[in-house]
This record gives structure tokens, C-alpha cells and sequence, in this order.
């Protein structure tokens, strides 16, 4: 260990054996395990707590737990590389964990729609507003990267917008997303009433956090390709199949 992480080490430590001081870093590592992510909008003061010692909490959550601790100027996540308790099935564990092969492809095509709309809109991960865009915007997209890709066994926009669906209850469940409420909704953001793929949400920050590589996304493509023409050979037409793709396939 070198002497600046065994002293911010010890800072942390004589931080958390002062009475305010054991406040803080006690709601800061609750914090950091309650949810997915925690972001600088949460708890202005405490984020701002957490970045001033961030070496002292990567030390310690890196010594004592095997954690990862991730901290930029927007969010603060906690990455850990294993489990534990084996005896847990997937479905048990309070984890954003992609298993199904139609989840994993969305999402990978989610996270090339962030690029882009954050292009066209002119949002840098600097900027302190939210990347705003319809959920209709995001399946339109996603039906022209399958056309782009799959051609003649794309899938229709129903049964897109169907698997969208519980992906985004995933999503905004984690806090990659969150709906707005469309009385928030800001001036030349006028809805449409009425229909539920008019629904407007934000991305926030921890998107961020994944990798949107050009290869990433062939790869996901290419094995989702390989399967729609496997389930159109069985006469399934190619269409999005909810199957389970737990066979590696893992966000």
C-alpha cells in the first residue's frame, strides 16, 4: 500500500471516529449501497463530501469489501467484480443484470441513441442538464439500426415497443432513466396525449458509465442476427423473441 492511500486512509478513519465526521462517512457509504448510483443531485453536500475524500472510501471499500468505487463530478457508483452467495439465483439479487438477448440488444442500441441524441442536442457529459428525448424517438431508432443490420428479418415496431417495455422499468428502476413528468416538461417539449410511446424521459449520468464501442455493439448485433435467422429458419420470422440469452449475455 503506498503512503498516500495508507494516509487517506487514515484520514477517512479519524473523519469517521468524530462524532460529525462518523455522521457523514456512515450516510455516505449507506448511500453508495442503497441504490446503483448516487449522484451529486441526490445530496449536493454529502457528494461533495464523498469527491474531497474519495481516496480514503476507495480504500476502504477496496480493503474491507473488494469493491471498485467509480467518482466523477456527476455520480459515484460501486462496481463489484463477484458475488459472494452462490446459492442466490440471478432473479434474487438486486443487480442491473441484462439476461435476456432482447434486453442486452436494446440496451446496447440505447446507448449508441445516447450518442447521437447527445450529439444533435449539443449535451456534453460537462453539462449539468439532462439529455431529454420520447420513448417513440428511441424505437424509431432502434427500428432503423435492425433494418441497417438485419434487413428483411427486423422485427416489427410493435413488438419492439413490447420489448422496450420492461427494459425501461429496468432502467428507470437503476437510474439510467427517469420520466418526466409532463407538466415538467420544458417549453418546444409539447407531448402528444394519449399514448404511452409518447412517454418523455432523461437519461442521467450513470449511462455514462457503460462502454457504447462501435465494436461493443457489433458484437451484441452480430450474435442477435445469428439468432433471428436460427428462430426465422423455425418459422418465428425473426421478431423479438423474449427468450432468456443467459448464456453469457450479461450488462
Amino acid at each position: 500500500m503506498t503512503d498516500e492511500r495508507t494516509g487517506a486512509a487514515a484520514e477517512l478513519l479519524t473523519l469517521a471516529l468524530e462524532k460529525k465526521g462518523a455522521e457523514r462517512v456512515r450516510a455516505v457509504l449507506n448511500v453508495l449501497t442503497e441504490s446503483t448510483f448516487f449522484y451529486r443531485e441526490d445530496d449536493p453536500d454529502l457528494f461533495l463530501f464523498l469527491v474531497r475524500n474519495k481516496s480514503g472510501f476507495r480504500q476502504f471499500v477496496e480493503h474491507f469489501f473488494g469493491w471498485r468505487l467509480h467518482v466523477d463530478r456527476h455520480v459515484a457508483r460501486l462496481i463489484k467484480e463477484r458475488q459472494y452467495n452462490d446459492r442466490l439465483r440471478p432473479s434474487q439479487r438486486d443487480l442491473f443484470d441484462l439476461r435476456r438477448r432482447d434486453d442486452c440488444l436494446l440496451f446496447a442500441v440505447l446507448l449508441e441513441f445516447h450518442e447521437e441524441e447527445s450529439r444533435r442536442q449539443n449535451v456534453s457529459p460537462d453539462d449539468d442538464r439532462h439529455l431529454r428525448f420520447l420513448l417513440a424517438d428511441f424505437v424509431a431508432f432502434a427500428l432503423r439500426r435492425f433494418r441497417e443490420e438485419m434487413g428483411d428479418a427486423c422485427p416489427s415496431e410493435q413488438r419492439v415497443f413490447e420489448a422496450v417495455k420492461p427494459l425501461f422499468l429496468q432502467l428507470d428502476r437503476h437510474r439510467f432513466v427517469r420520466l418526466v413528468d409532463r407538466k415538467a416538461a420544458e417549453a418546444g417539449e409539447e407531448l402528444p396525449a394519449g399514448m404511452e410511446e409518447h412517454a418523455l424521459y432523461e437519461f442521467l449520468p450513470g449511462i455514462r458509465c457503460y462502454d457504447a464501442s462501435q465494436a461493443g455493439r457489433e458484437v451484441v448485433i452480430r450474435a442477435y442476427r445469428s439468432a433471428a435467422a436460427g428462430a426465422e429458419a423455425s418459422g418465428d420470422n425473426g421478431a423479438l423473441s423474449g427468450e432468456d440469452g443467459s448464456n453469457g449475455e450479461r450488462t
